[in-house]
């Protein structure tokens, strides 16, 4: 079942974030594998779904180059300063530290 979307970001999910992108793109699947849809509905969830897969993917490729060029910089404090200013002052913690996930991600395979 999908969640009530507004129309505004529906026709335009440009503005979206990727989770959110993401994650609507899943319930649209979803919901268009079920098979209960008249063929017009479909047909247009199927459109809005490819604007999702666009908008996904454009941010992958954003973040993809960003990392590009942090490698690319060496990962050095002065690019790691600026980055994290144009991510909008993202905390970062200290080097020494490990990080280790809030939650276990695996789907147990």
């Amino acid at each position: 079942m999908t969640e009530p979307q507004n129309n505004d970001t529906i026709n335009h999910p440009a503005s979206l974030p990727f989770e959110e992108a993401f994650t609507r793109l899943g319930a649209m699947v979803e919901t268009l594998e079920a098979g209960n849809l008249p063929l017009d509905q479909a047909a247009q969830m199927f459109e809005q779904g490819m604007a999702l897969v666009r908008r996904c993917t454009q941010l992958l490729d954003e973040t993809e180059l960003r990392i590009g060029e942090i490698r690319e910089n060496g990962g050095s404090p002065a690019s790691a300063q600026q980055d994290a200013l144009s991510w909008g002052d993202l905390e970062m913690p200290p080097v020494d530290e490990e990080w280790e996930p809030e939650e276990d991600l695996s789907d147990g395979n």
